[in-house]
């Protein structure tokens, strides 16, 4: 392979991208991030040919990524202005385009675009677009007017304090002026929050003084500027005049692309963002595995081995019944599909044995009621009733009396024969003597005349 620059590596892929050459753009970014693996630059083209072929959700991770490093990224900024209003997300695609239009306010392409997306949202595109706080705080920092710039950035913070654009823009605008404290602090707010902020670690770079005690601190910062853009390390002055390095600072080797019919290779990537590793997505789905690829291999949940594609006899198959399941009455299937599970089975209706019931429980066994049955329908059905209520379970008939046991027999006589029975022999002879005796005694004779009388009214 032929050695070549990184930085002419990176127009050459750029130049690709224009002539519609995506898929060997794409296959020369993946060669560079694998020598090196956070570089901005590459990162930025990789993202604006997966834009081009339409692969709007790894053009957006890329881009995403990016932006978590460099959060005024021109390019990024554009390309994901141009997926959200292919999506149709208007309020994201205007939000975007502003920002790509505070970064650089004279370019008429953009202007254009912005009075487009404006016409869509309040149905008329503005003449002008008007100059914002963040625009005009960049060209403040541009024309070396620090005070101005933190004012403006500041009043913008004020509205939308989560913006890491301007919080980058603040720094770099606190320590171009002078203000070394302010510009640690927003630093380190900054780092907090995305651990490869691009500016962030250049300015702590620049801040720690070259002594023994803040070596370790400085090479830490001077490591990820490296890694996000190799060139920094050849910078003589500031880690921020990388650009005046010479492009044969950094050599790597040309890929001799061959076309294949499917550049979706598996690749990784990682850019170090905030506290996690950065990983392409871009990658297509992972090969099949070689347990998958095995068409013989058969379903270890069949019920029926039948159904492999290597015919076997039911005996020879190594889905064996248990035994519990066949002492209860399982056997093996002979037909050609079985379900795989119990709740495709069809319920079986009126196929149930009625259980017997135990003789201890036959005595107990509660008196069946019949059904109410509505009018004008058949009559219900009778119901059978057990021997022992057949007796006072018929109907329309007398109650019957009530057995009498035998030793209740002897004291249900009638009075005459239990007197009799109970009158002792020597008393037998002189009982109605005594009556009608005791009875004429105890008549006084004032009143025997009117006996007859009185009994008579009585009778009456």
């Amino acid at each position: 392979m032929a050695k070549v620059s990184l930085r002419i590596y990176n127009r050459e892929i750029e130049s690709l991208i224009d002539q519609g050459q995506t898929n060997e753009a794409i296959a020369h970014c993946r060669h560079i991030l694998k020598s090196f693996p956070k570089h901005l630059a590459t990162y930025r083209l990789l993202g604006k040919a997966h834009l081009e072929l339409k692969r709007y959700a790894e053009a957006v991770d890329i881009f995403g990524r990016v932006l978590m490093s460099a959060p005024d990224d021109f390019v990024s900024h554009v390309g994901m202005s141009i997926i959200n209003d292919e999506q149709n997300k208007l309020d994201d695609a205007i939000w975007h385009m502003e920002r790509a239009f505070e970064s650089q306010p004279s370019n008429t392409a953009i202007q254009g675009e912005l009075q487009r997306l404006y016409g869509r949202r309040d149905g008329m595109e503005p003449p002008k677009i008007r100059m914002t706080r963040g625009a005009l705080a960049r060209m403040y920092v541009q024309g070396e007017l620090y005070a101005q710039a933190i004012a403006e950035i500041r009043a913008v913070l004020e509205q939308d304090p989560e913006r890491a654009d301007m919080q980058a823009l603040l720094a770099r605008a606190y320590f171009q002026g002078g203000q070394k404290a302010n510009a640690s602090d927003m630093c380190a707010q900054l780092l907090k929050r995305y651990t490869f902020s691009f500016d962030a670690n250049r300015i702590m770079v620049d801040l720690l003084p070259a002594t023994a005690s803040a070596v370790e601190s400085t090479q830490v910062y001077r490591m990820r500027v490296a890694e996000l853009d190799p060139y920094a390390t050849f910078a003589k002055g500031s880690v921020f005049q990388s650009n005046e390095v010479a492009d044969a600072a950094i050599n790597l080797e040309r890929l001799e692309y061959k076309e294949e019919p499917d550049t979706d290779q598996n690749w990784s990537a990682s850019l170090a963002l905030g506290s996690a590793a950065l990983t392409s997505e871009a990658s297509s789905a992972s090969l099949e595995p070689d347990w998958l690829k095995n068409e013989e291999v058969s379903d270890p949940f069949a019920t029926n081995p039948s159904t492999s594609t290597h015919t076997q006899n039911s005996s020879e198959t190594s889905h064996q019944i248990p035994d519990f399941l066949r002492d209860a009455g399982w056997g093996e299937s002979n037909t050609a599909e079985q379900p795989t599970s119990f709740f495709d089975e069809e319920p079986v209706v009126n196929e149930l044995t009625p259980a017997e019931i135990p003789d201890w429980l036959k005595g107990q066994e509660p008196v069946a009621q019949a059904q109410v049955t509505p009018p004008q329908t058949q009559p219900a059905q009778p119901v059978d009733i057990p021997d022992w209520l057949m007796d006072n379970s018929k109907t329309n008939q007398p109650a019957q009396s009530i057995d009498i046991p035998d030793w209740l027999l002897d004291n249900s006589k009638s009075a005459e024969s239990a007197q009799t029975e109970s009158t002792p022999d020597w008393l037998s002879g002189l009982e109605t003597p005594q009556a009608e005796s005791a009875q004429t005694e105890s008549t006084p004779d004032w009143l025997s005349g009117l006996e007859t009388p009185q009994a008579e009214s009585a009778q009456t």
